[in-house]
């Protein structure tokens, strides 16, 4: 039972890790939203995999993008 755990745990992780390499590729691309989901989605993933370095590193991309190209705009 440990092992699946384990094997799940490890799933979430390298899920986590594809989502914010594939975050990059619309990035770089000027796909700003779909980047934004995919990091939210990744966020999620390494919450799952019990990896809250990642978590961090991942809503701190988050929050920079978002800050960058999403400003509210003052009325």
């Amino acid at each position: 039972m440990e092992e699946t755990k384990d094997q799940w745990i490890s799933f979430y992780v390298k899920k986590g890790k594809y989502l914010t390499e594939l975050s990059e590729n619309h990035y770089k691309n000027k796909e700003y939203r779909k980047a934004l989901e995919l990091l939210n989605q990744a966020y999620n993933m390494f919450k799952k995999g019990n990896a809250p370095e990642l978590a961090e590193e991942t809503k701190q991309k988050f929050s920079e993008i978002k800050a960058k190209h999403f400003k509210k705009k003052e009325e």
